[in-house]
């Protein structure tokens, strides 16, 4: 069950290349934000990956549409502290920023199981939770038996919680949500093939990336 402290902010940090940001990015956004009654979700548009290729669509045109997706709720922010900061986009300096400017707030890194899986190749992985909790979101049912670097399984049996309460920092917590069956990669190979995702995207996102004639090739 969760249960929660009061008297403090508490921040969602989600974290993505988001090309393009969709309903998937933002239905587990809120779902999130409204199962831990987060004050708030910074939707933080990864500038320059460390583990994964450079999108191919230059990063004003992935700001643009995620300031569109999130517009209009309330409980959403886009976010650009990636895009401000020079070098590779590591989510531990994210999460360190964020925690030097929020000394007394409760921050979550929201991720997924298969990113979850990838940590132990994230750029000093285990200091995450000196600043913030890790909140793996799965779909729901049991989650399958892990097979992933011992050594994660390791940090996570000392880290695992089934609350993170009111505490500030420091637990892995596994939250069993209902995601939408969608990806960017999906959006983006059809879109190339002359298909339309339209149902998949936020009509102002639609709108921008026909604008702008996005996705009308295989390297955006």
């Amino acid at each position: 069950m969760w249960s929660f402290g009061a008297g403090f902010v508490r921040i969602g940090l989600y974290g993505g290349t988001f090309d393009p940001v969709h309903l998937g990015h933002i239905h587990a956004a809120q779902s999130v934000q409204q199962r831990l009654n987060l004050d708030r979700v910074h939707m933080i548009l990864s500038a320059r990956p460390s583990h994964r290729d450079q999108p191919q669509t230059p990063n004003d045109h992935r700001w643009k549409m995620l300031q569109l997706a999130c517009a209009e709720h309330e409980k959403l922010q886009a976010d650009d502290t990636e895009l401000r900061r020079p070098g590779k986009s590591y989510a531990v300096d994210t999460l360190r920023a964020f925690r030097h400017q929020n000394p007394d707030a409760q921050l979550c890194w929201i991720l997924g199981m298969d990113s979850y899986r990838t940590l132990p190749t994230w750029q000093n992985w285990r200091e995450l939770l000196q600043y913030g909790h890790l909140v793996v979101v799965h779909r729901p049912g049991p989650i399958a038996e892990s097979d992933t670097d011992p050594v994660l399984n390791a940090f996570e049996q000392r880290h695992r919680a089934e609350s993170i309460d009111g505490a500030l920092a420091g637990k892995i917590a596994f939250l069993s949500l209902p995601m939408m069956a969608v990806s960017a990669s999906q959006i983006r190979c059809r879109r190339s093939a002359g298909e339309s995702d339209q149902a998949l995207l936020d009509p102002l996102v639609w709108s921008y990336i026909n604008q702008h004639q996005l996705y009308l090739t295989q390297e955006g």
